[in-house]
């Protein structure tokens, strides 16, 4: 986890389990909470009142890509509820709107970047 340029960004080993795997999910989600206990402990973080959550997921590209999974599919959910008790005012639709990607690179890890929304537009051409 970290918080530079107005933006916080976290890091996630491996691909967002799917819905079927609670058991997954539930370890992802205790992960997280403990990471924002820790890391609160020693920095502040903002309360984004007007935000994107925007959601990378990348492939390793030398896997297939067969494994590349529909949004859908993807637990993001319960991931915006963790992180919203920490950094979000409200995850209502008219205060957080979301952005999903998927990219190919070198191993299978998951991005999550939160931002304010006038920051968002700098955000998406520095990405592409």
């Amino acid at each position: 986890m970290k918080y530079e340029h107005e933006i916080l960004k976290l890091r996630l080993p491996g691909l967002l389990p799917k819905r079927q795997v609670h058991s997954s999910t539930a370890f992802l989600n205790d992960s997280i909470h403990y990471a924002f206990q820790t890391y609160l402990s020693a920095n502040a973080l903002p309360i984004f009142k007007n935000c994107v959550i925007c959601f990378t997921q990348i492939y390793d590209q030398s896997l297939g890509l067969t494994r590349v999974r529909d949004y859908d599919n993807i637990e993001f959910k319960q991931l915006i509820d963790t992180i919203g008790a920490f950094v979000l005012h409200d995850d209502s639709g008219t205060c957080c709107d979301t952005h999903y990607s998927t990219r190919l690179g070198n191993q299978d890890y998951t991005l999550v970047h939160i931002m304010e929304k006038q920051r968002f537009p700098d955000w998406l051409k520095e990405t592409e």
